[in-house]
């Protein structure tokens, strides 16, 4: 039978991910492998042309953004280098608002939806949503920055897996 503890505690005890929002995939990717010694990166397009399946929300609406991400692992984080390449989102947002830096971490959960209703009850809202690189997966980031100085981005990990982004892109 599943875990129902949906306890705060319990929602957000899987820290899995870092995301850093970049003008230049390839300098950042380069210059952390160069200096910090940090990779190899795995890197993919997103949506991937692969997959026609693929949702994307931003705030509210239909989304129709690209971006390039490349993820290592840091030890038992992963790294996300994320490249806004077209369209609204909230990398454009920040990257046009804040510059470079440190967007989002990410928590991975079982289901989405506690973790939705439990912040819409604190007044926080998804703010964009899309289709995981993994099928079957969502994630979803949200308006946190004023509580919290950063965004939110929960991702449901399937059972089986650890979460991670696959290795495999």
């Amino acid at each position: 039978m599943p875990d129902k503890d949906n306890s705060p505690q319990r929602m957000f005890s899987d820290l899995a991910q870092i995301g850093v929002v970049v003008r230049d995939l390839d300098k950042t990717m380069r210059e952390l492998s160069e200096i910090f010694g940090l990779g190899p990166f795995r890197t993919t397009a997103y949506p991937p042309a692969h997959r026609g399946d693929m949702h994307r929300i931003y705030r509210g609406r239909p989304g129709d953004f690209r971006y390039r991400q490349a993820f290592t692992e840091v030890g038992t984080i992963e790294l996300e280098l994320i490249q806004p390449l077209e369209g609204e989102s909230i990398w454009a947002d920040f990257l046009r608002e804040h510059g470079e830096g440190i967007h989002h971490i990410r928590f991975n959960v079982p289901d989405l939806e506690p973790v939705i209703e439990h912040l819409s009850q604190h007044g926080i809202d998804v703010i964009m949503k899309g289709s995981g690189l993994r099928p079957g997966t969502t994630w979803a980031n949200f308006g946190t920055e004023s509580q919290v100085g950063f965004t939110i981005e929960v991702m449901n990990a399937l059972p089986g897996t650890n979460g991670r982004t696959p290795q495999d892109l």
